[in-house]
């Protein structure tokens, strides 16, 4: 009997997961990612801070999955599900046939429909926003020190929107940054005091945390000088000012956004129910209503949890994925189906060197004991012993020596390719 053929796109914590847990069984799996690497998300704000190189958080998906035989990597993005022909087509016109489905396709940033913010504001979402981030911050400060002492705040001014845990935590690593960098390196600009402005829309910062850490994150980000504003909304921004929703004004050139995503996932060429926020409902087995076949994790998927659904992290990714691979063997198998349950491992954020929040079940942790609970669970998430030997020896170094020392601003070249030679006339 010939193998069944489970196509699984996207190759984040959940597709990962999923496949991973598929290898070494009897059926074929197809993993289809438009990048060729999976990447460490939870330390992305660490490569926008010149702390990490991007290598450091990421890994070749082929080298991944090289040891199962039974996994196929193909690099591509799929543009439409065909539900009624069971088969996917890529952007580059190509069609791979599946009998079951993973649709792991995650999340993009969400800037809620306003144009002026989307159009100025650096994302923290992917590794080439990591890049442009870091790129940007390091020419701002060398800007503000060659243009006059009057013109220099806007450079030197920096508005984060949104105080989740990526907002917290690169507001902390950004003034970890500024205070390393600007004395020692910047004599230009000595008498300047850099501004970091965090923004978020509730009445505090880190609202998914129980409220007496999310006060404790806010008084570490004061003490790094850091302004916290909540309960406003950042409403308008351009090149050089942002408008808050109470009506003040700030004049700085960067605006980060970390103030939310949105599911994203290729066209389907059949009905599909989807939520108030974008994400495919799923039935108990996190299948795509109305398709048996077709199932869908992490961000991507609604999966309703004792009346909430479940977060758009890692972790439940991760356990969807493997509930997912258990019962598609299942389906082949012939065997029933079991629910998915997701269980909670908590939430945790650093705001900083020595500081951190963890919220896990009635364990609450701040300060440096919070701050080695955070070091501890990332390096066991972070895939390859040789990316964990290398962030364990950088974090080192920055805690011992105050020093990041990947502050190169540096930009792949896109090679202009010339246009094919058309006919000639004749004479």
């Amino acid at each position: 009997m010939e193998q069944q053929t489970v196509v699984i796109v996207g190759a984040g914590f959940g597709g990962l997961s999923c496949a991973r847990k598929l290898g070494g069984k009897p059926i074929n799996v197809v993993l289809i990612d438009r990048n060729n690497y999976h990447l460490f998300t939870p330390l992305l704000y660490q490569v926008a801070s010149s702390l990490l190189n991007p290598n450091d958080i990421a890994r070749p998906v082929r080298s991944i999955v090289s040891g199962f035989k039974n996994v196929r990597f193909r690099r591509g993005a799929v543009s439409e599900v065909e539900v009624a022909n069971h088969r996917v087509r890529l952007t580059d016109q190509t069609y791979i046939d599946y009998d079951y489905l993973v649709l792991a396709t995650g999340s993009t940033t969400n800037f809620f429909g306003n144009q002026s913010i989307e159009e100025v504001a650096l994302g923290l979402k992917d590794l080439p926003e990591a890049l442009e981030l870091r790129n940007h911050i390091l020419s701002c400060l060398e800007t503000a020190a060659t243009v006059a002492p009057g013109k220099r705040a806007a450079w030197l001014t920096f508005v984060i929107a949104g105080g989740g845990p990526t907002g917290v935590e690169y507001a902390g690593a950004l003034a970890e940054l500024l205070s390393l960098v600007l004395p020692e390196e910047y004599p230009e600009l000595a008498t300047e005091r850099p501004r970091i402005v965090l923004v978020e829309g509730v009445d505090r910062v880190l609202p998914p945390f129980p409220p007496q850490l999310g006060q404790r994150a806010r008084r570490d980000l004061e003490r790094k000088g850091i302004e916290v504003h909540t309960g406003v909304l950042v409403s308008e921004a351009d090149e050089s000012t942002i408008q808050l929703g109470d009506g003040s004004v700030i004049g700085a050139r960067t605006i980060v956004w970390a103030a939310g995503v949105k599911a994203s996932g290729p066209s389907l060429d059949a009905e599909a129910s989807t939520t108030r926020s974008g994400r495919l409902e799923v039935d108990e087995f996190l299948r795509m209503r109305g398709h048996e076949e077709i199932f869908a994790i992490g961000d991507l998927a609604s999966f309703q949890q004792d009346g909430k659904e479940v977060p758009m992290l890692a972790t439940p990714a991760m356990q969807e994925g493997r509930a997912v691979a258990e019962n598609i063997l299942r389906a082949a198998a012939g065997q029933p189906l079991k629910p998915f349950r997701y269980r909670s491992r908590g939430t945790m954020a650093t705001i900083g060197k020595s500081s951190a929040v963890v919220s896990v079940g009635k364990l609450r942790l701040s300060g440096i004991l919070g701050w080695a609970a955070w070091l501890a669970v990332h390096l066991y998430y972070l895939i390859g012993f040789r990316n964990r030997v290398v962030v364990l020896i950088s974090w080192a170094w920055n805690y011992v020596r105050s020093d990041r020392p990947v502050r190169l601003i540096a930009r792949a070249r896109e090679r202009v390719r010339r246009p094919e030679p058309g006919p000639t006339a004749e004479k």
